[in-house]
């Protein structure tokens, strides 16, 4: 635990900081003093108050448990509202070296920032408090648009509604922005956000944009906070046509959300949203002149703006930690049979960033499947395909996903059967790019060897209780597929899980067991279709340490 006589000791070790009086204890329980970190311009140097909390060094609730504050220096970098240095120091053991490494980064910033003036080459957005505005929080999410918003622009913003959230025990309303619709010029242009259609397509509701003509902040880095103090950053035009939306919509909606948009480095458009309640407008109509020319325009109020949070979900930033090759994740891909491995492809390529994905398998979803497969309970008998379709929805807003009815396997197999030249079914495939064929059914593996279609097969298979998992791309997935499993010698009939009921015995194994395999397996398999290493075809085992490939 730090005391005051621990902390003027410590404070003497770090050279250019020194102590301004004597820290003492507060009511909440927080050492409190000031310190100078010297910056070689003049002779008293740069004085911070101190706030220590009892739980240092250990941060609470996601805060550090050791703040810096000046609040004349607002214009600098890192610096927050309230004055206090933003900082994100390495985490030590015991109290008195996390002190000193705490004071050693004070002192790097005063050098760098205040003393040097350097910039981050990163930009920043602006910062948004976020409050709850009438007893719950507002988010609305929004992407790029297909097509530039012009400066100067404005007119209706359509979103929609997204499943309630919780934060902080108050209810959070959630949205998603589907398209801008400028009404600038006398013939409206639509400029839909790049998002899939799953979510254009949900039930709109309506909001006003305005492209600013300045960056609505304080400092250059916190967000306006009064009417009075943005109200010129608006054109009178955009004022006005707020003004027409208002009137257009008394009494259809209880309130709407004021997208105010400006640039960000590099050319993009970045939106802070207003919540606008109908009963209480900040908008008020002024009357200029008397007589013939009397006028009236729209204007802001005196008021506190209220602000909801907005986040930016273009693919850039949605993907940014993370995502397979671009040129992999552009390309259309053909999963076929969505059980236990095929759901966790599906699921795992959706998250790495896949843009446009289609299902095929014949089965029903039951409960039974839920415990290795990447399905819910909660949508209960469904089928496979729909029921993925929909997570695979849910889980990305840049997936484009759809299925393929069951009998397109009855296509498959009845051509099959009663033509002598294949490879005419190739057509129903060539449209893919690759093709993952998860199926387990040989039959179908024989057929796609066949076909030569031009799409990419993977095809991907698990041994009984998920011992091995083997990976053949074609050509000659068939000759490929039965070696490994001449290779492995397991015996596929012994201990299989038997249902109730007139049913096939499947394998045994746990969502674990099939999950570890096959996310090992997408590893290099994504590597090799992007071209970043050699396509080979392999297979994964595993000992009693770790899982092993084998490239044939």
């Amino acid at each position: 635990m730090m005391t005051a006589d621990k902390i003027k000791g410590l404070i003497t070790i770090v050279d250019g900081v020194s102590l301004v009086g004597e820290f003492s204890i507060d009511k909440a329980g927080s050492l409190t003093g000031r310190i100078a970190v010297a910056t070689g311009v003049g002779s008293d140097g740069l004085v911070w108050e101190v706030i220590i909390s009892p739980t240092y060094p250990f941060k609470a609730m996601g805060q550090e448990s050791i703040q810096f504050f000046n609040k004349s220096l607002l214009d600098y970098p890192h610096i927050m509202q309230r004055g206090n240095l933003c900082m994100h120091p390495a985490e030590f053991e015991d109290a008195e070296s996390q002190f000193i490494n705490d004071l050693k980064q004070l002192k790097e910033w005063v050098d760098r920032y205040y003393v040097r003036g350097e910039k981050d080459a990163h930009y920043e957005h602006i910062v948004v408090n976020h409050y709850l505005i009438r007893d719950a929080y507002y988010t609305y999410c929004f992407a790029e648009t297909e097509g530039d918003i012009v400066d100067g622009d404005f007119g209706i913003v359509h979103y929609a509604v997204l499943k309630n959230g919780q934060k902080n025990d108050s209810p959070v309303r959630n949205y998603i922005v589907q398209q801008f619709v400028s009404y600038k010029q006398v013939k409206k242009k639509e400029m839909p956000c790049r998002i899939s259609l799953f979510y254009r397509k949900l039930r709109s509701f309506d909001g006003v944009y305005c492209l600013l003509n300045n960056v609505p902040s304080v400092h250059n880095k916190f967000i306006v906070e009064d009417y009075d103090a943005i109200k010129g950053l608006f054109s009178q035009s955009q004022k006005n046509y707020i003004h027409s939306f208002v009137e257009a919509h008394k009494g259809k909606y209880d309130f709407f959300p004021l997208f105010c948009g400006y640039r960000i480095p590099g050319g993009g458009v970045h939106w802070q949203a207003m919540m606008i309640f109908m009963e209480d407008l900040p908008i008020v109509p002024i009357r200029v002149g008397t007589g013939k020319n009397r006028l009236w325009f729209t204007d802001f109020k005196q008021g506190a703006i209220q602000w909801a949070e907005t986040e930016d979900i273009s693919y850039k930033y949605f993907f940014g930690r993370g995502s397979m090759p671009e040129d992999l994740a552009n390309k259309k891909v053909l999963i076929m049979g969505v059980g236990a491995i095929g759901s966790i492809i599906a699921e795992t390529l959706t998250r790495c960033g896949a843009k446009n994905l289609t299902l095929h398998d014949i089965d029903i979803k039951e409960p039974g499947n839920v415990c290795r497969s990447a399905y819910p309970f909660y949508t209960s008998i469904n089928e496979k395909t729909l029921d993925l379709e929909l997570l695979l929805k849910q889980i990305s807003p840049h997936v484009e996903c759809a299925s393929l009815k069951s009998e397109f396997d009855l296509a498959i197999k009845g051509y099959a059967a009663t033509s002598k030249d294949v490879t005419a079914l190739a057509g129903l495939f060539d449209e893919f790019d690759v093709i993952f064929d998860c199926t387990t059914d040989n039959q179908l593996m024989r057929v796609m060897d066949a076909i030569e279609t031009k799409a990419q097969v993977v095809n991907l298979s698990i041994t009984n209780h998920a011992q091995d998992l083997i990976c053949a791309f074609s050509p000659n997935v068939t000759e490929t597929v039965l070696l490994v499993y001449g290779l492995l010698k397991r015996d596929v009939d012994a201990d299989m899980y038997n249902p109730t009921g007139c049913w096939n015995p499947t394998f045994k194994a746990s969502y674990n067991d099939i999950s570890s395999k096959a996310q090992y397996a997408m590893k290099h398999i994504i590597r090799m279709l992007s071209g970043v290493e050699p396509k080979s075809n392999f297979y994964i085992t595993e000992d009693e340490m770790d899982l092993n490939i084998h490239r044939l």
